[in-house]
């Protein structure tokens, strides 16, 4: 039947591979593997119609395709880098104005409960950490990721993504914006009449 929700499973397993390609592009450039695989998504074109999320996958395939490694790696420290990158993917900083404010305490004390711990160097409340952190609760299938993401990511992540899309340097990062966006506005109405 058309306009059927697909199973449950193969949701959370879109969505939980969503986060986690959102959060491997978000905490370094891409390698080999994946500029390949991304490569291979094929562009869609605006005229059949197709949605945001869609258009914004084939934007993605399409700037995989340009891709040249030392480039990705140069745009990533242009974008992101913590000594004067354009944008500063923390939600400290979008929610509060600086970083380790308020919001990383808030988060670090919800982690705790969620008996999730800081992994690495990066802080918790970095785009990519966040992202994988709903990863992780999709996966448990933890009907906390609901609470999780109203608090963490929805009010800030929206807001950078669209930055990123905007960014006038980013060429590879453009569809990633544009991506980030659609499918967190996505997860808003999916966890709200899902959960």
């Amino acid at each position: 039947m058309i306009n059927e929700k697909p199973p449950r499973g193969e949701q959370e397993f879109w969505r939980a591979n969503t986060y986690q390609l959102l959060a491997g592009l978000l905490t370094g450039p891409p390698g080999q593997t994946l500029v390949a695989q991304l490569a291979a998504i094929p562009l869609t074109g605006k005229e059949q119609g197709e949605d945001a999320i869609a258009l914004a996958w084939g934007e993605l395939g399409e700037a995989a395709r340009r891709a040249d490694e030392t480039d990705l790696a140069e745009e990533y420290r242009a974008l992101f880098d913590e000594e004067g990158g354009l944008l500063i993917p923390f939600a400290s900083w979008y929610m509060a104005g600086e970083r380790n404010a308020k919001p990383l305490n808030l988060l670090r004390v919800e982690l705790a409960g969620l008996g999730l711990e800081r992994l690495g160097d990066v802080t918790e409340d970095h785009a990519g950490v966040l992202c994988t952190t709903m990863r992780v609760l999709i996966e448990s299938d933890d009907p906390r990721q609901i609470g999780f993401f109203s608090r963490h990511l929805k009010p800030w992540l929206p807001a950078f993504f669209r930055d990123l899309r905007l960014a006038r340097i980013a060429e590879f990062y453009r569809p990633v914006g544009s991506l980030g966006e659609a499918f967190i506005e996505v997860e808003r109405i999916f966890l709200r009449e899902t959960y």
